[in-house]
């Protein structure tokens, strides 16, 4: 699906002025609450960690698209913000500014944040749904590199273009 359809459909819509502030408010708590969590539970419970990164990311990534360019993702919510932050970051000046970020940060995914957020995705289903090829033993180990390697270069750059 374009970003064009996403928009004609309603699935992500223009966030009204009267919502804004409760919907910003939000998602900067949740982002920040679900990494806390996915910190908190990596020894313990590992899957979750997995899960909560990613929903830091994503609700991060709500946040950005609602503060920077007050679009509210408002159907299909993990697919339409993948796609609608990839066309927003199209713009020049966040392109260049996200290449820095990336450069600096010896970076998995070249230039491409959304990446990262696909990965999120990719990842946090895995440990989420049943899948028969699921191994337990290795989600340990998992979450610690999807926190480092996926989970914190994410969020470190969206915070940075925040600012």
């Amino acid at each position: 699906m374009k970003f064009e359809e996403l928009l004609s459909n309603k699935i992500i819509i223009k966030l009204v002025e009267t919502e804004k502030s409760d919907y910003l408010k939000f998602f900067e708590n949740t982002y920040k609450d679900n990494l806390r969590t996915a910190y908190d539970n990596l020894k313990k419970h590992p899957r979750w960690t997995i899960i909560s990164g990613y929903y830091a990311m994503h609700d991060l990534a709500k946040f950005f698209l609602a503060k920077q360019f007050s679009l509210k993702i408002n159907k299909r919510v993990h697919i339409a913000t993948i796609i609608c932050l990839e066309e927003v970051l199209k713009d020049k000046k966040l392109k260049d500014e996200i290449t820095k970020l990336l450069e600096k940060a010896e970076n998995i995914f070249s230039t491409n944040i959304t990446r990262y957020l696909e990965k999120g995705k990719r990842e946090r289903e895995k440990v989420q749904y049943y899948n028969f090829k699921t191994d337990f033993s290795q989600i340990t180990d998992n979450a610690s590199h999807f926190i480092e390697d996926v989970v914190n270069p994410f969020i470190k750059i969206v915070e940075r273009l925040l600012k």
